[in-house]
Order: C-alpha cells, then structure tokens, then sequence
C-alpha cells in the first residue's frame, strides 16, 4: 500500500497532463494506445491498494477505471474504451476456460439435479417480479408511457430477460481471486454458469414475442433454432476446441501462453460472427479438457495464471471506464428502485428453493448472484439495435441497473466466499492471475 498508492496518483497524474496537454494543442492522441497502457499500469496499482483495504482487487480495477474514463474525470477518450473490446473477449474466454477445468464430472453429478431445479425456480421468479415491475412503472418510462398494455408486457419481457442475468465472468473472477474451493463455491460457479444458459432462452423467447407484439411476426420454430444453435452449436464448437487444445497440450506443449491467448482470439471473435457464445464454447473447452486429462487441465490453469495477469486487469478497468454514470444520472430513481426488487428477489429465493441440505447456499447463494458485467451489457445493446421503437431507452434503463450491479456485486460475491469459509488464500496473497 505505501508503495502502491503514491504510484497510482503519480499515473492518474501523468493521464491528467497528458489529456490537458493533447486538449491544449488540439490533438486526440492515439486513444487506444493511451488507454491500454493508462488504464493497465493504473489498474495493476488500484488492485493492490484495493487488497490493502480489503476489497476485491477487481473492485480497484472498476473504480479506477471509473475515475479515469470518459463519464468521470475525462483523461481516457471514449474512442480508447470502444477500441479495448477485443480485451473484453479474450478475457472472457480466459476466465470461461479456467473455470471450466472445475467442471468435473463428478461435480456435475453431485450438484447437477440441484442447481438445475433451484436455478430454474429462481430465474423464473426474478423474471416475473422484474416484468411486473416495469410495467407498473411503465407509465413514468418516457420510452414507454404510449405503449398499448400488451406492448409494455413485451418490453418489460425483454428488459427483465436481461435483469435475471447473474454474471459468470465477474462471479468466477473473484472465485478465482480467492482461491475459493469447496462445496459453497461449487454450487455458486455451477449455479451462475446454468443461469447464463436460461438467460439466453429466456432472452431468445422475449425477443420473439415483442417483435410479434410491436408489428412483427412470431415464428417458434425460428425461436427455437436460434436458442438451439446457440447453445448446442457453442458447446459441440467448445468441445471440438477442446479436444484440439488437448492434442496442442501433449503433443506440442510449448509456447502455450500464446497458443491460449490465440485460442481465446478466435473463440471471441469466431463466436460473435457465427453467432455463438464464446462464454459456452470456453467453458465445454475446459471442461472437456479437465474430465480427458487432468495433467493437462492444470497445465492450462498454470498457464492462464500466466496470461490472465494483464488481461484481467486491463478488462476490469476498461468494463469500469466504460460505465456510463451520466445514464445512471438520467434513469436514476427506477434503476434503484429495480435492482433493490431483483435483490430482494434473489434473497427470498435462495433462501425459499436452496436444497434444505445446504445451509450455507441457503444463507449466501443470493450474494453471489447481484453481480451482472459483460453478458448483461452485450444484451442491452441488443435490445437498442432490434427494437427502434423502445430499445434506445431500455438500454439506458438497462445499462444503469448494470452499473449499479457491475459496482457493488464483486463486493457481494467476496462476502459470499468469506463467510463459507471457502477462500483458501487471503486477499493479500493471490493465488491466480484474475487476483494480481
């Protein structure tokens, strides 16, 4: 802290200097240049002081970023965060291929049938509370004060599709931060990894029905295609991955950094144009790796150790410099107002569908599941492109809720792990690359 502090001024200093210098001679710079290099030292030194004062070092990856971005102080360009979204699937894919070597099968057989049953109860219930709640507000929603009842149904569909979503990038990264390991956190990672699956069904199905209800046509066998292809298509193309990783790893074995860095490229950027999740196709990666070849599996965790340090760092920063405060400013009084209903939803679930044999899911599980980060995000863009009748004000809607979660939710998952008991390394001594 003594040393880590003083450096983090000494780099938001020089960022302050050289905005002030580029705006004084008219120039724009190179924005992504200056927003790699500006956000990575500053974020690698926001996380230690963030352990120093007992937070997640993500947490100081985000507010870091917050501060310096483009809705806070100003010195980074939007320009730079926009340019940074390559980092953003990479880093992705790294933290989904990681945390599919703990998906073991015999994992799977013990907390399978429970996650799936609880999972689907809790997603289902949140997803009904949330659209109820949007429509009771709708008539102070400027972007939906004019719908007819069965139009403001769809939207609030749509919306609270994205509001069940419950982050496996930022849940997994804390695990991994924490070195957390027992049965809490495995049923926390198996529960938010199956959530992003009903997400994405609930998602497909919301979509559909409001093009339908806005003037469109709603076809179920297209529905069911695209739901299929997505999730079936992600995991056969992960698996296939996989199985080419595996040869990689006992054939060749050299270079593996970049051979991975190079993998995690070609899942983020493959996924998007064949519209396939890169978080589905990392995890059934490594997750075939992990039940194939345990040597291998952890030669892959050593590696991402390795890879994950400046990656993970830049991600986080540029997720918070991203973060659009002015949005949270504008919708304010309803974005709260929501996310206390889907927390206070979350809580009384987990606590009402946890297995009556698991106390400590019972108690925690709903701490772990306020986190909402990139899949959230992604979605709300969605939504602004589909629905030009409705979708630029859900997105602004959406993207504060997020905030809101993105902000606070890492801090609810440390907790979590904390009060199982299952954080095997402390805070100050990170086991993994997501902790540096």
């Amino acid at each position: 802290m003594k040393s880590a502090l003083p450096r983090l001024i000494l780099i938001v200093g020089l960022l302050a200097g050289v905005d002030a210098l580029q705006r004084a001679r008219g120039e724009t710079g190179t924005p992504v240049a200056l927003a790699a290099g500006g956000l990575l030292l500053a974020a690698l030194f926001a996380g230690k002081v963030a352990t120093f004062l007992h937070l997640p070092r993500l947490t100081g990856y985000l507010l870091v970023g917050v501060g310096v971005g483009p809705y806070a102080l100003g010195f980074i360009p939007k320009e730079g965060i926009t340019g940074l979204a390559l980092i953003s699937g990479i880093a992705v894919s790294l933290i989904a291929l990681s945390a599919g070597t703990e998906l073991r099968l015999e994992l799977l057989q013990r907390v399978g049938a429970k996650v799936t049953r609880m999972c689907l109860l809790v997603a289902m219930v949140v997803f009904a509370i949330c659209l109820v709640a949007v429509v009771a507000v709708a008539p102070w929603l400027e972007f939906m004060a004019d719908m007819t009842l069965g139009q403001k149904v769809a939207a609030a569909a749509v919306i609270s599709s994205v509001l069940v979503s419950f982050s496996p990038t930022v849940g997994i990264a804390v695990v991994e931060e924490m070195g957390a390991r027992g049965p809490f956190t495995d049923f926390l990672m198996a529960f938010i990894i199956l959530g992003d699956l009903v997400v994405l069904v609930l998602f497909a199905a919301s979509v559909s029905m409001a093009r339908a209800a806005f003037g469109g046509a709603f076809s179920l066998s297209e529905v069911m295609l695209t739901i299929s292809w997505e999730l079936f298509g992600s995991v056969l193309v992960g698996a296939l991955l996989g199985l080419i990783l595996l040869v990689y790893l006992e054939r060749v074995g050299k270079e593996v950094v970049v051979f991975i860095i190079g993998l995690c490229f070609a899942l983020a950027e493959g996924g998007g144009r064949l519209h396939l999740s890169p978080l589905l196709m990392s995890l059934a990666a490594g997750g075939l790796l992990a039940n194939l070849s345990e040597k291998s599996a952890a030669v892959l965790h050593t590696a991402i150790q390795r890879a994950g340090l400046p990656v993970f760092a830049l991600f986080f920063a540029a997720a918070g410099a991203g973060l659009h405060l002015d949005t949270v400013m504008k919708v304010g009084p309803y974005a709260v107002l929501l996310a206390l209903l889907r927390a206070g939803t979350l809580y009384y679930t987990s606590r009402r569908f946890a297995p009556n044999d698991e106390p400590e899911v019972k108690k925690l599980l709903w701490l772990g599941l306020i986190s909402q980060a990139g899949v959230s995000f992604g979605l709300a863009s969605i939504v602004e492109r589909t629905f030009p009748e409705f979708g630029a004000g859900a997105a602004t809607l959406l993207i504060a809720i997020i905030t809101l979660h993105e902000l606070v939710g890492p801090l609810m998952v440390r907790k979590a792990l904390l009060s199982a008991g299952e954080a095997t390394v402390s805070a100050d001594a990170p086991r993994t690359a997501a902790a540096h």
